[in-house]
């Protein structure tokens, strides 16, 4: 034993010797010297790369976090560990701890991960900065495994588990713009605690998971990838819980879209271009937040003059090339009343699935019963399921019955006495009777394919797109619909290619820009003066203000919308001048009656004609100012709106 202890304090000695005598150049150089004989490889990942945030490092991070905690009762496992939490993510996230070790396999090797962390101070002996990094070491044969393989696999697991882990936001709209105060979406619902018919949520779920996973499909087949549902049903029959459940299901964020808050066109597509990935957007009743023009229905937009955003805008916004612009979006309408809906909202592309969301079922009671009281089976539910399935009531209403008390008899008492009253109304108003035995079809739709969409592929059911309008047309590199390919083209001779300085670098976004324009050129291309409305044109302008924030050069657009609103006030101000003409004319013939009237006397009739004489020096006036304004506004009356802006 004493042998032992001289053996390991001589070698102490020696080293320390060694350290403090032998300069750190030479050191390095005997270690490099030595490991060219070592069959071992090293890659060094440092937190920051060529002056920048390194993405591997925080990969890596992640990826190891995940594995440190069940790899901890290992042998040779690290014993320290770090432990956190923030409020941005779900779970507590663990680390390795400074200068500690871990092993990896990956397809059957070994890959020893080693952390470190060292503090850099200033000569003041003061904190400045700390510098942390991996080493990565493995056998020198797997060293193109590593690289093609092994770490490509770490960023996919890294992303993946990021995504699963952070916590899911609920956005909203504030002045036309989205909150930059976003908040937790903490609701409990998931698809476990739902009460939906079994089917119905199997499908759902099968149909959500097939979308996460159908990223490489979308990309194969050319479309974008993004899904949509419509929601329909009755008030109360789960619409909102069922897309908490889907945010909590895929770990989505939440964007909810009030339409009425909503100016323009142009405000709802910067809002759409601002929805990060990886998201559901929602936009609930959409049948009465704005009227929207159904078109079957003979709706005429004039019946509404205080619609804000428009059918053809919304279509564009969740159909057109701005949907280009994002990844991995969900996007759910919900409705009451879905024969309200314009049918180019529900064709498939826009709401590839529509589900039926109707009365409580005897399925959907007993799954209430379970998630409020805890159980499976009463004596009283035979009773209950055989009146349910005779009248309509919603889920709502019957997950507030059985709130009312934890004791499971006294809530399902109460049930009862609500399902039993709303029986004795239903056969006491025959009329609503009626109206309500066609709404129990609903309860049918389930099984009549509502919830279901056609297929452009047998292997990929759940995924649908339909083309709808003409084919589009591209205009040097930029597509666009054919119908504005003339206009683009004509843009591009006049002016010169018009998005070379746009901060949106995809082509097809900046198509989607060039069509917003384009569009607005046909709008007054095809218009006259007169037909044209100031918040119609107003915005237009917002339109293009929101182009010039992208950097596009359109600024001799936005002088021409100034000088078609600037003609409108004119053409209203000449209508006003009008308007005085007439009723100044029209007292001047009632005084020149009363001047002929032989009653008056001689003072008053001069006070009259003094009077007439000022006020015929009024009506040259106004008509000096009519005719001026009449001349101005002349070339908008014999030409074009967008005369001299086009080269055709």
């Amino acid at each position: 034993m004493a042998s032992t202890l001289s053996i390991l304090a001589t070698f102490t000695i020696i080293r320390s010797t060694f350290n403090d005598f032998v300069p750190k150049e030479i050191r390095d150089y005997l270690w490099s010297f030595i490991r060219r004989f070592s069959s071992e490889f090293t890659l060094v990942i440092e937190e920051s790369h060529d002056g920048s945030s390194n993405h591997i490092f925080q990969a890596t991070m992640e990826y190891l976090g995940s594995h440190v905690l069940s790899a901890s009762a290992a042998e040779g496992s690290p014993k320290r560990l770090t432990v956190g939490k923030s409020e941005k993510v779900r779970k507590f996230t663990f680390g390795l701890d400074r200068h500690s070790e871990i092993v990896d396999i990956f397809h059957g090797v070994p890959l020893k991960w080693k952390y470190n962390a060292d503090v850099n101070t200033n000569t003041n002996n003061q904190q400045k900065s700390e510098s942390r990094w991996y080493e990565l070491s493995f056998q020198k044969n797997h060293v193109e495994m590593v690289k093609s393989k092994y770490i490509p696999h770490i960023i996919n697991m890294a992303k993946k588990l990021k995504d699963r882990n952070r916590m899911v936001k609920f956005h909203t709209v504030r002045r036309e713009r989205w909150s930059s105060n976003a908040v937790n979406l903490d609701h409990p619902m998931t698809f476990d605690t739902l009460a939906l018919d079994g089917d119905l949520k199997k499908t759902i779920m099968e149909d959500l998971d097939s979308f996460i996973n159908g990223k490489e499909y979308y990309q194969k087949i050319g479309k974008v990838w993004k899904r949509g549902y419509l929601l329909y049903g009755p008030p109360g029959t789960g619409k909102s819980s069922l897309i908490a459940a889907m945010a909590n299901h895929l770990n989505f964020d939440i964007y909810n879209l009030n339409l009425s808050a909503v100016n323009s066109d142009s405000s709802l597509e910067y809002l759409l271009l601002h929805v990060s990935n990886r998201s559901i957007l929602v936009i609930e009743d959409i049948d009465c937040t704005v009227k929207l023009q159904n078109r079957d229905a003979g709706d005429t937009t004039a019946s509404y003059p205080h619609v804000q955003v428009t059918l053809s805008g919304l279509l564009n916004a969740i159909d057109g090339l701005l949907s280009c612009c994002g990844d991995e979006r969900i996007i759910v309408f919900t409705t009451n009343y879905k024969d309200k809906i314009d049918p180019a909202l529900l064709r498939a592309g826009r709401m590839d699935k529509h589900i039926c969301l109707s009365y409580c079922t005897a399925s959907t009671f007993k799954q209430l019963a379970a998630n409020y009281l805890g159980i499976s089976n009463h004596n009283l539910f035979s009773r209950i399921e055989k009146i349910i399935e005779e009248i309509n009531v919603s889920p709502a209403e019957v997950a507030g019955e059985l709130m009312k008390s934890k004791d499971p008899k006294t809530c399902l008492e109460g049930l009862i006495e609500l399902l039993e009253s709303k029986a004795s109304e239903a056969t006491s108003k025959p009329e609503e009777g009626k109206g309500g035995n066609n709404t129990k079809q609903e309860k049918g739709c389930k099984s009549k394919g509502s919830n279901t969409t056609n297929s452009d592929s047998p292997n990929h059911n759940a995924i649908t797109f339909l083309t709808v309008g003409p084919d589009p047309m591209i205009v040097r590199e930029y597509t666009v619909k054919a119908e504005l390919a003339p206009i683009l083209k004509a843009v591009l001779l006049k002016h010169g290619d018009i998005v070379t300085d746009c901060s949106l670098n995809s082509t097809q976004c900046r198509s989607s820009l060039l069509e917003i324009a384009c569009g607005i050129i046909q709008k007054l291309q095809a218009a006259k003066l007169e037909d044209l409305t100031e918040p119609e044109l107003r915005s237009m302008l917002a339109s293009v203000s929101d182009l010039e924030s992208l950097k596009l050069r359109v600024s001799w657009l936005r002088k021409r919308l100034d000088q078609i609103i600037e003609a409108l006030q004119l053409v209203k101000q000449c209508s006003a001048q009008e308007e005085d003409k007439r009723k100044i004319v029209q007292e001047i013939e009632e005084m020149q009656k009363e001047l002929g009237s032989c009653r008056m006397e001689t003072l008053e009739k001069e006070k009259k004609t003094l009077r007439i004489q000022e006020m015929e020096a009024v009506i040259g006036t106004i008509s000096e100012s009519i005719s001026s304004n009449e001349a101005r506004l002349s070339c908008f009356y014999e030409r074009s709106l967008v005369d001299g802006l086009l080269c055709l």
